[in-house]
């Protein structure tokens, strides 16, 4: 018995030392010969790509495409052909993934989240990338690639509507909402169409900040709930309240005010004193030579207005050969030369909150207003019946700001209109 023991013992011994060598061979392997993977690298940078990789990224400019897949080819040594893609891509890769003839990364708006993760083209990023990603990006755009606690994208740039104003008119820009309704008082003369405030009305991206201000949360806390719109809550009544008393500061009809290109020109003429819109109105007023300036939008009732978000965001495709390379490229996205190419070729705002050393942006006069109200905005709501919303508000918000209805009214009305709605599906 003591022999046969003897016998076990050694074979256990001779077992742990073959384990052992193997183990310590495995750790003088040459770093290109190990298994490429992303786990278990403690940063972005210790990832490494598949050996031979090649990417394709579909993104809406080529010219910034390029820009960036050249900068990527020079840090990594790997290759990345851009293809100018526009809206579809989330099907366009459902279609041409399996083939292996669609892109490794692509980029699109955000509101097609539920879409691409519904037909599962997303890749899920590895926990490396996702938390150096939470690290530089507010809340507001992570919740945009964010299911059940995994991150399946990357936010890279942003549109928000901030506060426009005209230096020849505003010395200091208003801080709080209810500085602009004072300032209207004495401000404003209808008759020669002059005002100290103007937005377009009819539209609910430009409302929703002042339905939103008393509480109001469409589709929920996370914007994801699409069987309550709550529209049926006292908030939604009292933001309508809010949309009503526009009127008071702009005492003109809502089917003036439908035009936005005619309310842009009032401002570029002088005529106003502040105008909300986004970034894609910035060029044409700077070339229209006025004088003017850019801030976040004001505070109301000591809370601040928060507007919709709109994010392009990078996604990896599931059918992807290789999804390190495509990690590391959709990171590169948003690094500080990225962001600055983004800047550079696209007129393009990162999504980064430090733009220190962001080339361009940070110098840029106008464009830091927006980077700083995205942390304090609403990312829109990506489910699908968000088209709802829109056609119904059209008509409430202007029957409501003219006086057609009273808040109580429209509520009423809102709900009913939201079940004719479903009512076809």
């Amino acid at each position: 018995m003591k022999k046969n023991w003897s016998k076990k013992v050694l074979a256990l011994f001779i077992i742990l030392v073959m384990i052992s060598s193997l183990i310590g061979c495995k750790k003088k392997l040459p770093k290109e010969e190990e298994v490429f993977t992303g786990s278990g690298a403690a940063t972005v940078d210790e990832m490494v790509p598949e050996k031979g990789a090649k990417l394709v990224f579909w993104t809406g400019n080529k010219e910034y495409g390029e820009a960036i897949a050249k900068a990527f080819k020079e840090k990594y040594g790997i290759s990345v052909s851009v293809a100018q893609e526009g809206m579809g891509t989330v099907d366009k890769i459902a279609l041409s993934g399996p083939s292996g003839e669609g892109a490794d990364v692509f980029v699109t708006s955000h509101d097609n989240f539920q879409k691409g993760l519904s037909s599962g083209v997303f890749m899920q990023l590895e926990d490396v990338v996702a938390n150096d990603v939470k690290s530089k990006i507010p809340e507001s755009g992570i919740n945009t690639v964010m299911n059940d606690g995994k991150m399946y994208g990357i936010p890279v740039s942003i549109e928000v509507n901030c506060l426009f104003y005209n230096k020849d008119l505003v010395k200091t820009p208003a801080t709080t909402f209810e500085e602009i309704i004072e300032g209207a008082k004495t401000f404003n003369d209808p008759k020669n169409n002059i005002f100290n405030f103007l937005c377009p009305i009819g539209d609910a991206y430009n409302e929703y900040p002042f339905l939103a201000s008393q509480g109001f949360q469409l589709f929920g806390p996370k914007g994801d709930n699409e069987d309550e719109p709550g529209f049926d809550t006292d908030e939604f009544e009292k933001g309508l309240e809010v949309v009503a008393s526009l009127h008071d500061i702009m005492p003109i009809s809502a089917a003036d005010l439908s035009n936005k290109s005619s309310v842009k020109a009032s401002f570029m003429e002088g005529k106003v004193a502040y105008y909300v819109s986004g970034p894609w109105d910035v060029s044409q007023i700077k070339k229209s030579g006025m004088n003017f300036g850019i801030t976040t939008l004001p505070t109301y009732q000591g809370k601040p207005l928060r507007p919709f978000a709109g994010v392009q965001c990078a996604y990896i495709s599931t059918f992807t050969k290789y999804p390190i390379a495509s990690e590391l490229f959709a990171h590169f996205l948003i690094s500080d030369e990225g962001a600055s190419i983004l800047y550079k070729e696209y007129d393009g705002i990162t999504t980064i909150s430090n733009i220190d050393n962001v080339e361009g942006l940070a110098e840029d006069p106008y464009l830091p207003a927006f980077v700083k109200q995205f942390e304090n905005s609403v990312p829109m709501p990506s489910v699908p019946r968000m088209s709802y919303f829109w056609s119904i508000m059209q008509d409430i918000d202007r029957a409501v700001f003219d006086g057609k209805l009273s808040p109580a009214e429209a509520r009423k009305k809102t709900i009913e209109n939201w079940k004719a709605l479903l009512a076809t599906e």
